[in-house]
């Protein structure tokens, strides 16, 4: 996935750069980062992004995988 990609499906669910960093637990200036292009987006975050988009998973739902209850 490259920066631009990264963007656009952020944008796509309906995320800021500060959202999905709480999404995935990196500090938002790792997302910025990612955005930019300055560092390379890890797999399981482009696996997540690219499941989400393709099984019209909302943000909601993949933070209730992430709860203990």
């Amino acid at each position: 996935m490259t920066h631009t990609e990264y963007r656009a499906a952020i944008k796509a669910l309906d995320l800021s750069q500060v959202g999905a960093a709480r999404l995935f637990g990196v500090d938002p200036r790792t997302s910025r980062r990612w955005a930019l292009g300055e560092q390379p987006i890890p797999r399981a975050v482009v696996l997540c992004l690219r499941l989400m988009l393709k099984h019209a998973a909302s943000v909601d739902d993949a933070e209730s995988l992430l709860s203990d209850d």
